[in-house]
């Protein structure tokens, strides 16, 4: 058809295209023209008296920087326009970074009898900012480049709008009732990292403007709602530092339940993190972050070690040794993350930092995903949990598995443009105002798992512990009645022939050593085995229970005695010469010729003779000195008994 078209119909048709593609392109460029380069009209605010009014728009747009912009005379009806009630990355300059400018003429209509003053109300900006009205700086929060300082988590801030230097304005003449001025915001926004959405930047929310009274009116209401859809989060972080608390006392108590130690670590972590991130008191920015990073490594750590103890992993020393290398290099990794922050503002670092971040986030992904590999080697070894233990694994791999899939969408969502991650934090549900995410939910449930697990944990400890208590008395006990038979004898309760005989060796080595006295006595009960034929083993053995406790009750506190053999007992001495161990004797002697036994009905009474030996020289052994006061003994029976007679001495003190 074309090849039988005459040619100048053909060049008809063509001429035809291209006016239309010309008028197509002077349309688009209109529309275009239309959008962003649209005159600034004044926003008229009537009757604005005791109320306020929200400046939510438009707003003159344009990135970069120029002081000149803050001047009312500049003409920025060619600046793109854009709403002030969210931020700049969600109209059309996603990734925008560094410096941009807001400007906004305002017509105040003013009523008879309103305030000569007005106040400004600004939500969060992000990063840093300064405020100009009318070419004058009126506020700033935080401080721009080249030194910047901006905050993560502060609220609204309040400035006054000075209208005494409008008479030289040309915007700025007074009317009647009406006033006009130009307020101008130039905003800094710092670097994105890894984890960025790239979706703000400049205002979050739209700024109010008012009295005085409403602003502040206006303010303290932002505030106290601000309150009360957080009384959930901030009362559950202040049960985490009680916890923490209580936690960490206990462990002081205990040093050895290591499970407590861990507990406090991993319940702090969060109202720490809390107060420097989320408690609006006004942190700078690195400080803030640098200080969380850490933080939140050590609520992992905490995590990893507790998932060890009550998983039953402790016991397991290849794997402890391997989570306490990988718990150091991840704190290492946490305070380098924390250290990039301060430098990704340098326009000299911030290429470099960004990357080192990128890089050191995959490896805090990969750190953050260990208490999976933990759990799942508990499953793999089959190890028997009870239902509290396997709650604390369950919800640790959903809180766990939440957590990392979480952080793993967020990083480069910049570029991936993915929003899951703003769907997994976003609220569930709402109590009282307050938004409950499947994050919050799963944390929650872990640390009330986990608080739980510890208490049984450490209730099973205690109960083990005074079980061992309990045995290692008893025990304790038997071993002290052994040693009480191995060392006392069995019908008297004296020291045996063996034990009396040692300290016999003690006490003369001393007596040698520091030059004090000793004295030794032995004792034999008169007549003894016409006793045991005339009334039987059995009073015998009485008799001599009693002589043994008679003999105890008459010697000093510090003195000896022990049942050497038979009817015979030996009694030492310490710090006394011969002249007192006679007398001592002769006392001895008189207590148990005194003595009243009853066996039954029937009354027995005994005597006995008594051999004293002192002053012992250093070459002497206590075989000697006893031979000695055997013979001495022997003595006293051939001298008629009932007795006390001189060890190699030939005078005996008898009864007269």
């Amino acid at each position: 058809m074309l090849n039988i078209m005459p040619s100048g119909h053909f060049a008809l048709h063509r001429t035809a295209a291209v006016v239309l593609l010309a008028f197509a392109a002077h349309w688009v460029h209109a529309t275009q023209a239309s959008r962003t380069s649209t005159a600034a009209a004044p926003l008229v605010i009537e009757e604005l008296g005791k109320g306020t009014f929200t400046l939510d728009g438009p707003w003159q747009f344009h990135p970069g920087d120029d002081p000149a912009w803050a001047s009312p005379a500049f003409d920025s009806s060619d600046w793109e326009q854009l709403s002030a009630d969210q931020p700049w990355g969600k109209q059309g300059h996603a990734h925008l970074t560094g410096f941009a400018w807001y400007r906004c003429t305002i017509a105040l209509n003013r009523p008879v009898g309103a305030p000569q003053e007005f106040s400004l109300l600004v939500p969060k900006i992000h990063d840093a900012y300064e405020i100009y009205w009318n070419g004058s700086l009126i506020g700033r929060n935080g401080k721009l480049p080249p030194h910047p300082v901006w905050y993560i988590s502060q609220p609204m801030q309040t400035f006054e709008l000075d209208h005494a230097d409008l008479d030289h304005v040309e915007l700025g003449q007074v009317l009647g009732q009406v006033q006009h001025g130009v307020l101008a915001v130039r905003v800094w926004k710092a670097p994105l990292f890894s984890d960025d959405s790239g979706e703000i930047g400049g205002f979050d929310a739209a700024p109010l403007i008012g009295s005085s009274e409403a602003i502040a009116t206006a303010k303290a209401a932002n505030e106290f709602q601000w309150l009360r859809s957080r009384q959930l989060h901030f009362g559950a972080n202040l049960l985490c530092a009680v916890i923490a608390f209580l936690s960490f006392l206990l462990w002081l108590r205990a040093p050895g339940r290591w499970v407590l130690f861990w507990m406090a670590g991993f319940a702090l972590t969060q109202p720490a993190i809390l107060l420097l991130v989320n408690a609006h008191l006004g942190w700078p920015y690195s400080v803030a972050m640098g200080a969380a990073q850490p933080l939140a490594a050590m609520q992992d750590v905490s995590l990893w070690f507790l998932l060890l103890w009550l998983l039953s992993l402790h016991e397991n020393r290849g794997l402890c040794r391997v989570t306490r290398i990988l718990a150091c290099i991840y704190t290492v990794n946490s305070a380098l993350d924390g250290v990039l922050v301060a430098l990704t503002w340098n326009p000299q670092w911030a290429g470099l930092a960004q990357v080192s971040d990128a890089v050191l986030t995959v490896f805090s992904v990969l750190f953050e995903a260990f208490p999976l590999v933990l759990v799942g080697y508990a499953l793999f070894q089959r190890k028997r949990f009870d239902s509290t233990r396997w709650l604390v694994a369950t919800l640790a791999f959903l809180d766990e598995a939440i957590f990392v899939f979480s952080n793993i969408v967020k990083q480069g969502r910049q570029f991936t443009g993915w929003s899951i991650a703003e769907k997994i934090d976003s609220p569930l549900f709402f109590v009282d105002g307050n938004g409950i995410s499947l994050s919050t939910l799963a944390g929650t449930l872990l640390l009330a798992a986990i608080v739980y697990a510890v208490y049984n944990s450490v209730r099973e400890d205690q109960r083990r512990q005074d079980t061992l208590e309990r045995e290692k008395m008893e025990l304790l006990h038997e071993s002290h009645r052994m040693r009480h038979h191995a060392e006392h004898d069995g019908l008297t309760g004296l020291w045996n022939h063996r034990v009396i005989v040692e300290r016999l060796r003690e006490e003369m080595n001393r007596s040698i050593r520091d030059g004090t006295p000793l004295s030794v006595i032995l004792a034999d009960v008169d007549h003894f085995k016409k006793v045991n034929d005339s009334f039987g083993h059995v009073a015998g053995d009485l008799i001599l229970k009693e002589i043994g406790a008679v003999l105890t009750r008459t010697l000093r506190p510090y003195d000896y005695v022990g049942r050497y053999g038979g009817e015979e007992f030996l009694l030492i001495l310490p710090n006394c010469g011969m002249e007192t161990a006679l007398i001592r004797g002769e006392q001895l002697r008189e207590a148990v010729q005194s003595a009243r036994i009853l066996d039954g009905e029937t009354m027995l009474q005994v005597t006995a003779s008594f051999g004293v030996a002192s002053a012992f020289r250093s070459h002497y052994e206590a075989e000697t000195v006893i031979r000695a006061v055997d013979a001495a003994l022997y003595r006293a029976k051939s001298s008629g008994r009932n007795c006390v007679v001189q060890a190699e001495m030939e005078t005996a003190v008898c009864e007269s």
